[in-house]
């Protein structure tokens, strides 16, 4: 959008001036923000009324298709800017589970709540408090971290049902099912290897924000224009920079467990991490243009010690000070990612399923290699 002013504009057009040589102008001056004329293009019913949910109004905040004067904005027809969906990636099959011992109990307790604060739809999965106590859910993969080029997912925060201080977030470690951290941190949480690709609260934003955090690490970054309370709906990318340009250390060799370091047995390999938001719908990048995001104020980035150990993603609600909002209600859609090959130029996808296993690594490589045993 050419204007950022974080808020839906409207004119009176009328009452610029008089005549219809001069409305015509002004519509013309104004067009950006009026509906369309042409009538293939009109009536239409749009998915969703808020700006953000809409490619063409995402700079602006509120609602946009239609506004609150029934009217929509031109930007409510304007086509995605951003590329469509990568050829070679696949979906993840994100099916629901309960991780307690490595998600719900290390953040909130006994008193945190799993099923039934989840539901399915399709491609979406939404996490929706039922009562004022902890509520998460847990989706297991087959796939090392540096075996991902790309992820992508539609993410949002339904506006108007949580609040300012509730800890919300759509993140991924790496971990396996059994086990403890501090005796097997080559295969466990650590905090220099989580991604919170949405965190609100915790971040540079602090109260009613909406961030992309690094547990222990990188570069985080508040999400502009978007708050709690006022929900988003938005696209996160992730993306490997497989040649490096951060300059991330190869290795590394200590765990970082609460205010613990640990070693490992031996190095774990590092990679760097770019994350950034758009409009829902499409990836926000490929190829070049992703390390053109790199420098992007907006972009934030991380180096990510990568475990001998899948990624587990979570939708979170720790709420504020662990007393959640009933009926915040979060969620994440069509959730794909682009693997890199063996010859590290191959996307095609690995296969996700209850028999996947983690090998050993091979450690003259680095690569944690994932296949069907």
């Amino acid at each position: 959008m050419s204007l950022r002013t974080g808020r839906a504009m409207f004119l009176p057009i009328g009452l610029l001036c008089l005549g219809s040589t001069c409305r015509a102008s002004a519509q013309a001056a104004l067009g950006r923000f009026l509906a369309p004329s042409n009538e293939s293009l009109a009536p239409k019913t749009f998915a969703h009324k808020e700006c953000s949910a809409n490619p063409g109004c995402a700079g602006l905040g509120g609602d946009c298709c239609p506004a609150g004067t029934g009217m929509a904005l031109a930007c409510c027809w304007d086509a995605q800017t951003h590329p469509a969906a990568l050829p070679d990636s696949r979906a993840l099959a994100m099916v629901p589970s309960c991780d307690h011992l490595n998600v719900g109990f290390p953040n909130c307790g006994d008193a945190v709540k799993c099923e039934g604060e989840y539901s399915e739809s399709g491609s979406t999965r939404t996490l929706k408090a039922t009562s004022d106590h902890c509520a998460y859910v847990t989706f297991k993969t087959g796939l090392s971290l540096d075996q991902v080029l790309q992820l992508d997912a539609d993410t949002f925060i339904t506006p108007g049902t949580c609040s300012r201080q509730d800890n919300l977030a759509f993140w991924f470690f790496q971990t396996i099912g059994t086990g403890i951290a501090e005796e097997e941190p080559s295969s466990h949480w650590d905090a220099l290897s989580e991604v919170d690709l949405f965190e609100t609260y915790i971040g540079p934003g602090g109260v009613n924000s909406i961030n992309t955090n690094f547990a222990a690490t990188g570069l985080h970054m508040q999400w502009k224009n978007f708050t709690i309370v006022g929900g988003m709906r938005q696209h996160i990318t992730m993306w490997q920079d497989v040649e490096n340009l951060a300059g991330c250390p190869v290795t590394q060799s200590t765990a970082r467990i609460g205010t613990t370091t640990v070693e490992y047995e031996r190095p774990l390999p590092v990679v760097s991490i770019y994350v950034t938001h758009c409009a829902p719908g499409a990836p926000c990048c490929t190829g070049d243009d992703c390390k053109t995001l790199q420098s992007d104020p907006n972009t934030a980035q991380a180096c990510i010690t990568v475990k001998e150990a899948p990624l587990l993603f979570a939708l979170s609600n720790w709420g504020a000070g662990h007393r959640v909002t009933p009926g915040c209600e979060i969620g994440a859609a069509d959730v794909t990612v682009v693997q890199i090959g063996d010859e590290h130029v191959s996307t095609s996808m690995l296969s996700v399923s209850a028999t996947t296993t983690v090998s050993v690594p091979n450690t003259s490589s680095g690569v944690v290699q994932i296949g069907d045993e």
